[in-house]
């Protein structure tokens, strides 16, 4: 348009009028095609990058401008003297090239992926003819010396050519470039590599030019030349912080998974290599867990690969975070993890991991709206015990997963079959110790407290029984301290007080008013912040008087934190409850503590009632002397025949519990044993309870 309306003009009216319509529409040109330039940038990638691409920009649009001033702005601003219009279209030129050139450096420093080199020289190239001939336009119509039809015309012709050219082959993208261009292209990203250095280059040519040949600079050339080289220097300066940065983040990709940002499998070699040869020097035991996902081909299949990849990410996070001894983590192949333990005591605490992360990834996922659930199988393998080299500790791990997964899933192996047997019958009852509250699996069993004295019944101690529908009935001795190691005795606990608060009020009612139940607290549930809180509301509930309850306390619990528990001991004491301190002799440290600490009763351990049988009581007459010198109630544990009874109420103790008086008995035995006992005239200590 703007070609044929300068033709109309020209040729046609004979006219030579500028401006003239036809420089509006060249000049509307020229921001088209920076329009384009725009939508072909893409962003580029880390705020370095950025900010020295920026200050090439900066840098090589200063030299062109620098260019335009010396070759044809300067000349202009003093050829339209008066004529403010006519001189502010002839600086639009020069103006719209200074950005037009912008652009093209961005666009060559930040080049789409879908831009090949030969179109990007095939842009230059027309852009560069463009400059250039308008240029030479805004200079020769300032001087009034431009003739249409010469040389320069063709400059825009030969940018059409080449915008042309560039959108033909851009179109035709199978095509290879042809001969010359291809041959161009390939040092074109050496040349971009090297354009702010050009640049510079140029500047300081133009500024040696005028100092030989030409005016002195003025004031603001001074002042941009002064400026280009502090931006120089600076652009250096951050290509040397980009280096560093990108070396660092290459040397992060070659031993990192891209997906997950774990450790990649050629990293893992590496460490277990160190991890066996820092066992060798240290003895430190070690574990590696392999990891398998049971469902993650569903999961891909159901909800496609682009949820699976988030998946794997949450997957790896959760195999990060979740459990803090995890020294690393590796993703081994598609849906397989490798975990390294670095310092394992125990056996026990490998499996105790495992089963971590099992149930962390048990949890539901939340991914993109969509619930996952997941399961996952372990295997492993100890070192040095079952590997003392790479490919071993892979290949055994590897193949107790694979156990791990024929045995059900959602489990752990070890590769030692023999540690299967204990450590995975414990895990189980770990797995199903978890929600047996819940389920109402747990029940009280009373054993009775006899007084030595009369033979009547004083109370029951409550005790513990889990009847598993998948195990049957576990022994306390076996789930009770799991429980504890898992920190679950605070809630079973809890439950275990007021069920039996709750059985001692039917019993006082019907036939001993004046019993008492023994309830013992686990020192997790006694640490517990509101724990006197508890048994307050407790005995509330059941509307029970405080001296219904007897607490029972073990030593170690006590002695634990000493001014702790002396103070919820006393706020118990104030209330009424009476404290008994468990398994009496077994510590070292209590004698010396004893008669500050809020006590009722001392329960002797069976350690030393059985002693009596081989006529061995100096340790029991000794505790008894000191108990009843502290005004103590003394309990004896561990009574099975008359003699050891006798022997007991010679010594003076008060109180006797064992299987001599009556094993530990559901409710209904329970209260059978109190109605034979209060109908007893004279009761015997040579009678038993149990039915």
């Amino acid at each position: 348009m703007a070609s044929a309306v300068y033709f109309l003009i020209d040729s046609v009216l004979h006219l030579s009028v500028f401006p003239s319509l036809a420089d509006l529409f060249y000049l509307f040109t020229l921001p088209c095609i920076g329009l384009g330039i725009i939508k072909l940038r893409r962003e580029a990638q880390g705020r370095l990058n950025r900010l020295s691409i920026l200050l090439d920009t900066v840098l090589v649009v200063l030299m062109i401008g620098e260019v335009l001033w010396a070759a044809s702005v300067s000349s202009i601003i003093g050829s339209y003297p008066g004529q403010p219009f006519t001189l502010a279209v002839a600086l639009a030129y020069p103006a719209v090239d200074l950005l037009l050139g912008a652009g093209m450096v961005t666009l060559a420093l930040w080049r789409p992926v879908d831009l090949r080199r030969g179109e990007l020289l095939l842009l230059a190239a027309g852009m560069g003819s463009f400059l250039i001939a308008d240029m030479i336009y805004a200079r020769q119509v300032s001087l009034e010396t431009y003739q249409p039809g010469t040389l320069l015309d063709a400059g825009w012709t030969l940018a059409a050519v080449c915008f042309g050219w560039a959108a033909y082959s851009s179109s035709r993208a199978e095509r290879q470039t042809a001969g010359l261009t291809l041959f161009l292209s390939k040092a074109l990203d050496r040349w971009i590599a090297l354009l702010p250095h050009y640049a510079v280059l140029t500047v300081f040519a133009f500024y040696l030019f005028s100092r030989l040949l030409g005016p002195p600079l003025s004031s603001l050339q001074a002042a941009v030349l002064l400026v280009i080289a502090a931006l120089f220097i600076l652009r250096q300066v951050l290509v040397l912080a980009n280096n560093q940065y990108l070396q660092s983040s290459l040397a992060h990709r070659a031993d990192h998974d891209p997906l997950t940002g774990v450790r990649n499998r050629s990293d893992l070699e590496l460490r277990l290599q160190q991890l066996i040869d820092g066992n060798r020097r240290t003895g430190q035991p070690a574990a590696v867990l392999f990891v398998d996902l049971d469902r993650m081909k569903l999961i891909n299949d159901t909800f496609g690969h682009s949820v699976g990849d988030l998946v794997l990410r949450e997957v790896a996070a959760r195999l990060t975070s979740d459990v803090g001894c995890v020294s690393s983590v590796t993703r081994f192949g598609g849906d397989e993890f490798v975990v390294i333990l670095s310092a394992v005591q125990h056996p026990t605490q490998a499996a105790s991991i495992a089963q971590q992360l099992l149930e962390a990834l048990a949890q539901p996922f939340q991914v993109v709206g969509e619930t996952v659930n997941l399961t996952a199988s372990i295997g492993i393998a100890l070192v040095p015990s079952d590997a003392t080299t790479v490919a071993q500790a892979i290949e055994k791990s590897d193949k107790a997963m694979y156990d791990a997964k024929q045995d059900g899933k959602n489990s752990w192996r070890f590769a030692d079959a023999d540690l299967n047997i204990t450590h995975v019958a414990k895990a189980n009852i770990e797995v199903q110790l978890r929600g047996a509250l819940e389920r109402g699996e747990f029940a009280l069993h009373f054993q009775p407290l006899i007084s030595l004295n009369t033979g009547a019944v004083e109370g029951f101690e409550a005790l513990l029984r889990w009847f598993s529908p998948v195990l049957g009935q576990v022994s306390p001795m076996t789930f009770i301290p799991v429980a504890e190691a898992r920190e679950m005795m605070s809630g079973i606990g809890r439950w275990v007080l007021r069920a039996a608060l709750k059985e001692a009020r039917g019993w006082r009612d019907e036939a001993l008013p004046d019993s008492y139940v023994a309830v013992n607290v686990s020192a997790a549930q006694f640490d517990a912040p509101d724990f006197v809180a508890d048994v307050m509301a407790a005995l509330q509930d059941y509307a029970l008087i405080p001296s219904a309850l007897t607490l029972e306390l073990t030593e170690s619990t006590v002695l634990a934190n000493i001014d702790s528990a002396r103070s919820k001991m006393m706020q118990l004491k104030a209330l009424g409850v009476r404290i008994a301190l468990d398994d009496f002799g077994m510590g070292f440290s209590s004698l010396g503590q004893l008669r500050y600490l809020p006590v009722d009763v001392l329960k002797i351990d069976r350690v030393f009632v059985k002693e009596l049988r081989k006529d061995d009581a100096a340790f029991v007459r000794a505790i008894v002397a000191l108990g009843h010198s502290l005004n103590l109630a003394m309990v004896a544990e561990g009574v099975e025949d008359a003699q050891t009874a006798r022997r007991l109420r010679t010594l003076g103790c008060d109180v006797g519990q064992g299987f001599y008086f009556g094993h530990p008995m559901d409710i209904s035995e329970a209260v059978r044993a109190i109605n034979t006992s209060k109908h007893r005239e004279k009761p015997s200590l040579n009678l038993k309870l149990t039915l």
